[in-house]
């Protein structure tokens, strides 16, 4: 992991541990977007991995505290009404929900970045284009 990465991964978890309080649960999808822009990283694969690090340790952390907090009792009550899940398998999809959020999230403020960066001249001065000049 890179400093960028650490960076945005940081930024990501604070941003969406403050969103968790009285905001709607897809806004960490946003943050993320927003910490990637700010934080560009090399290439799209490091800025998915970044969110989805980040928001998976959000969604897993909280869902840990809620689940904890009730006991279990709400989780393995969901979790039945899936098939037989159980505690393990319902924090497991909350975290697994989270994850993907942050990752699309952060992608799309990779792209963002790339979109709005103008292309680089090569040697003679002219911009390139699909690898042409």
């Amino acid at each position: 992991m890179t400093k960028n990465m650490l960076a945005a991964v940081a930024v990501i978890f604070v941003l969406g541990n403050l969103c968790r309080f009285g905001l709607p649960w897809w806004t960490i999808a946003p943050f993320a977007a927003v910490a990637i822009f700010l934080l560009p990283q090399r290439s799209g694969l490091t800025a998915f991995f970044s969110g989805l690090i980040a928001g998976a340790l959000v969604w897993g952390l909280a869902a840990f505290l809620a689940d904890n907090a009730n006991e279990g009792v709400l989780s393995s009550r969901v979790g039945e009404l899936f098939q037989g899940a159980g505690r393990g398998g319902m924090l497991g999809v909350t975290t697994l929900i989270g994850a993907l959020l942050g990752a699309f999230g952060a992608l799309t403020g990779q792209m963002a970045v790339e979109m709005t960066q103008t292309p680089k001249k090569n040697y003679y001065g002219k911009r390139r284009r699909n690898g042409r000049l």
